[in-house]
């Protein structure tokens, strides 16, 4: 094997300003280092953008620059990055810095000034350039844990002129040690079209390996038929380090011609949630882990793919062998092989299999564009079922028998079925129409209206539609198909509830979980109807939230002032202390609840009448007061 290229063999990877020895790991230089997070790694809606370096759970770490150049961008927020530094490098590189606990002295004064003089701990700030010149190695702020971070570490991105983020460890820092070639966990193999069979049957399969040093395989040989595509469950390690990391770079041979390659070296943030279709997003959320699909699938538009004419899909022919090979590098070059055989063969009709156990009810899902159905175990020579769609009645018979029961799989481009009838079982559905990729789309229901923008959806959708009321909580829930169904772009939802809510103006929109804990979500009413965003289906209800948030003093004294503050329903939307109607700068940590006072000159102590107000989403307010 040899380095993974996205491009023709021997043609040049695109232009990148030269880095070479430019930069400096900016953490700890010299020693060694431990990362918890690489660029490009897999994240639930979005590909990792840089390093995440350990801090040995500690906060205060020295961050220095990592090359010279200067202070382009500062932005304190609450959530994402939280405290950050974005350094412009001669090059045109930009450099990222983020969750910082503080800024050197002479930026964190500069970003304190511009807090009080806008009157908001949220800001962002864009120097001139002579204002922040840094040389490589001077001292940028303080590691921490702020935003959205889930513990301490910092941050650290390489951005090109577009500002694209790039691979930090192109530069080959000897602070990271690396030997360790990416693990390989399962394999899955899937059919792709009505027609497409492995080991004789229809679906998503996930297979188990034998690994003998960095090598996998699949034991015995595996039949398919038809087009075929191939998942792949992998991680790579560091030195050090238990963390989880991405592998950036993957190839897929078929008797030794490639089909497929991925080398995730650089994308742009607007491309980033492509990763709900660069991976399985319905067994990523079902069973919380995401499987890598080695073929592009419908509404992928991300550029580091390299396929066949099938877009990385394979078509198994009867009496025909192949040989499958999957080539993992990390960005060392450290490499893994995975290499199992499938043998190309008609698949039968009937199946017998040990392994296998029918249901005693009808069971039905969706798979791609298919509605599949197995019927209980029969013993009858003609199993069949009738579905109902188009307003006629379709006689559909088995694709194939596993041990008796019968699966049937439902093209549902001819139509959507209102239900189906096994014998004496009626099996009822709740499809309300076909929602396609790249169209916009209106909806309306009985209990609710959709829209969905041109790019809201990756590919078609089929959309159902369930309403229930629970009278004993006085509540009603409005089900918009599943969250296995990814969702690019924002659709805009309009429920008509059945129910009272006498005080409008604190009621607003929750998702309910699996268990059925909520979560606010927000919505604006528009006479007797609710509208609100979102890029999850789901389980929506609606409720009041009449409680003011909860506010505690933790610290009031004339030096420093900290509060906890909480809402639990709709959660804090603003915050604001003030002591003789000057106003105070308080940082805030959602993760902690924790507001805390900084002074605009430390050597004025806090003195006079102190006022905090907490406002929540839906507008109930709290007030706390104190004399100092």
């Amino acid at each position: 094997m040899g380095p993974c290229l996205l491009y023709a063999q021997g043609a040049p990877e695109p232009t990148v300003p030269k880095i070479e020895d430019l930069y400096m790991f900016p953490v700890r230089p010299g020693l060694q280092n431990y990362l918890s997070g690489t660029m490009g790694e897999l994240r639930s809606s979005h590909f990792h953008a840089g390093l995440d370096i350990k801090t040995s759970g500690v906060q205060g770490l020295d961050v220095y620059a990592s090359a010279a150049g200067y202070v382009s961008r500062i932005k304190v927020s609450e959530g994402g990055y939280g405290n950050a530094i974005y350094l412009q490098h001669p090059n045109g590189t930009t450099t990222v810095y983020a969750h910082l606990k503080a800024y050197q002295k002479d930026i964190a004064e500069y970003v304190r000034k511009a807090q009080y003089q806008n009157k908001s701990f949220t800001i962002e700030l864009f120097p001139e350039k002579d204002q922040f010149s840094m040389k490589k190695g001077q001292l940028l702020g303080y590691s921490g844990n702020s935003g959205s971070s889930g513990g301490p570490h910092l941050h650290f991105e390489i951005r090109d002129g577009s500002q694209r983020p790039l691979n930090p460890l192109k530069q080959d820092f000897s602070e990271i040690k690396d030997n360790i070639a990416p693990e390989v966990r399962k394999v899955v193999l899937r059919t792709m079209t009505t027609g497409s069979r492995i080991n004789d049957q229809y679906g998503r399969f996930e297979f188990d390996l034998i690994k003998k040093g960095s090598q996998y395989s699949i034991p015995g040989l595996i039949s398919a038929f038809g087009k075929i595509g191939v998942e792949l469950l992998a991680h790579d390690r560091l030195n050090g380090a238990n963390n989880r990391n991405g592998v950036p770079c993957i190839e897929l041979l078929v008797n030794g011609q490639q089909a497929f390659q991925q080398n995730i070296e650089r994308f742009s943030f607007a491309e980033t949630r492509g990763i709900l279709v660069h991976t399985d997003y319905e067994t990523a959320m079902r069973k919380g882990r995401r499987f890598a699909k080695l073929y592009r699938a419908d509404g992928n538009q991300l550029p580091f793919y390299k396929t066949n004419s099938q877009d990385g899909l394979v078509t198994i022919e009867d009496g025909s062998t192949y040989q499958f090979q999957i080539n993992l590098w990390d960005i060392h070059n450290n490499t893994s092989q995975v290499i199992f055989n499938l043998s190309g063969s008609q698949p039968l009709s009937s199946i017998s299999k040990n392994s296998y156990r029918s249901s005693a009810e009808i069971r039905h899902w969706i798979s791609d564009n298919n509605l599949v159905i197995e019927t209980p175990a029969s013993t009858q020579d003609n199993i069949c079922v009738d579905i109902y769609a188009n307003r006629m009645r379709y006689e559909v018979k088995p694709s194939y028998e596993i041990n008796g029961a019968g699966v049937m799989i439902w093209d549902l481009d001819q139509g959507l079925p209102d239900s189906l009838r096994f014998q004496d079982e009626v099996v009822t559905f709740d499809f309300k129409a076909v929602m396609p990729g790249g169209r916009e789309f209106n909806y309306f229901g009985d209990h609710l209206e959709l829209y969905a923008g041109k790019k809201a959806l990756f590919d078609t959708l089929f959309l159902t539609t369930q309403y229930r009321t629970d009278l004993e909580k006085n509540r009603e829930y409005f089900k918009i198909s599943e969250d296995l169904y990814p969702l690019q772009k924002n659709v805009t939802i309009t429920l008509k509830p059945q129910l009272n809510y006498p005080v409008k103006s604190k009621t607003a929109v929750y998702a309910v979980n699996k268990s059925g804990k909520t979560s606010y979500v927000g919505g604006q009413w528009k006479g007797d109807k609710l509208e609100f965003k979102t890029r999850n289906w789901g389980t929506y209800t609606i409720l009041a939230d009449t409680v003011k948030p909860q506010v505690k003093a933790a610290r009031i004294n004339a030096e420093s002032i900290a509060f906890v503050i909480k809402d639990p329903m709709s959660g804090i939307d603003s915050y604001r202390l003030e002591i003789d109607g000057q106003w105070v700068l308080m940082n805030y940590d959602y993760k902690r609840n924790l507001l805390w006072s900084e002074k605009l000159d430390p050597s004025i102590p806090f003195k006079g009448n102190l006022r905090l107000k907490v406002v929540d989403n839906v507008g109930n307010i709290s007030y706390y007061s104190a004399k100092l």
